[in-house]
């Protein structure tokens, strides 16, 4: 049974950007910044039962997170040898990106929970932070990306293509164009898992 679910843990990637979908379907489109107080407490307590759900799920996909990450730096650090530089900072950025998930999922849990507990402003207040909040998932993403990439470039542990598209989204989430570059992030997550699932167990040490 141990054996069974260690070999289907690379899969929890793509569990994680199933979830991450859904809690995205299931959320909606939050207030803008710019609305009425007015406007984004009626929002977030018409939306409480719905947004809470989101946070729920989005909590659980981070989690799902770092156990992908695991199985990816077991993989990058095999095949690394030595101390494992650049899986272990990989694996630092996959933790740092969880912590900025569950960060939104936090506001959102206490934007919906709260519409009606505390003063309107404190509501707006968290429901701007919501929406601007993004440097612990855009930061932890880009290190992940740009960490995992420089390995699979240079030690081949998948395929090296896999290397060099991380490499650009890791970039590209550091500019202008970060939220369309985490999109594809979370596409690359799937991707690598479904990888990591299908190749033979030893791989990596090879």
């Amino acid at each position: 049974m141990a054996r069974r679910l260690e070999r289907l843990a690379p899969l929890t990637g793509v569990a994680f950007l199933i979830l991450v979908l859904v809690a995205f379907i299931v959320g909606g489109e939050t207030p803008d910044n710019d609305d009425s107080t007015a406007e984004i407490v009626s929002y977030w307590r018409d939306e409480d039962a719905r947004q809470v759900v989101a946070a729920w799920i989005l909590g659980v996909a981070a989690l799902l997170l770092v156990w992908f990450g695991g199985s990816l730096r077991r993989t990058i650090s095999r095949a690394e040898g030595g101390d494992g530089r650049l899986a272990a900072i990989g694996f630092a950025g996959t933790a740092i990106a969880s912590v900025g998930m569950l960060l939104f999922g936090s506001l959102t849990f206490a934007a919906a929970s709260e519409a009606d507990e505390v003063p309107p402003e404190v509501i707006h207040t968290i429901s701007v932070l919501n929406n601007v909040l993004f440097f612990p998932l855009s930061g932890g993403a880009a290190l992940m990306l740009l960490a995992a990439g420089l390995a699979l470039v240079y030690t081949a542990a998948l395929p090296r293509w896999l290397g060099w598209v991380a490499i650009v989204i890791g970039v590209l989430i550091l500019t202008p164009l970060g939220f369309f570059a985490l999109l594809a992030w979370l596409l690359w997550v799937g991707v690598v898992s479904i990888l990591l699932y299908v190749r033979k167990p030893d791989a990596a040490g090879r």
